[in-house]
């Protein structure tokens, strides 16, 4: 897919407030811990986002496992299964409603693109999925704030990108 039909990669992204509640009940709903899922949208649309449909956070479950290799708890941390999500992204594509972007929150913190996920998510100035970031902070319990997170190219720095809400 070209970078032009990828057009969502540099954000500007629109939202239905729908969907958006829909997030950020999913966030509400994992608190402690981070919720996480992806957002769609139809190809021939390219900067709307129409739904959203929340993932397992198996961070708890690799952290019990390996915790050398995975220190954190889903509270600070999550993580989606990666053949999973490569097959969703890989669907999605084919039907015409490719994942735009994956949503995370952040549980007693800001809204803000951490360390932890660009390092996640870019390597050798290039990112790891074809898709633009949203984090719903959950301050004791109640949403705090969303922003949209996008990948800045050759680089493993993501920026703060435009999202509107569009009213029912």
């Amino acid at each position: 897919m070209s970078g032009e039909e990828q057009a969502w990669l540099r954000g500007d992204l629109s939202i239905s407030a729908s969907v958006l509640a829909a997030i950020e009940a999913d966030a509400l709903r994992c608190y402690p811990d981070e919720s996480c899922g992806f957002v769609f949208g139809p190809k021939e649309a390219p900067l709307r986002l129409d739904e959203a449909r929340s993932e397992p956070n198996l961070a708890n479950r690799y952290h019990a496992l390996d915790p050398e290799t995975f220190p954190r708890t889903a509270s600070t941390y999550f993580k989606i299964d990666e053949l999973r999500a490569a097959r969703i992204f890989d669907t999605a594509e084919a039907e015409g409603r490719p994942v735009k972007v994956i949503y995370h929150s952040h549980c007693d913190a800001g809204d803000y693109f951490s360390a932890e996920d660009a390092a996640t998510f870019a390597r050798d100035g290039m990112l790891m999925w074809p898709c633009a970031f949203l984090v719903v902070s959950v301050m004791q319990g109640a949403i705090d704030g969303r922003r949209l997170w996008v990948h800045e190219p050759g680089t493993e720095r993501f920026v703060e990108a435009p999202l509107t809400v569009l009213e029912p």
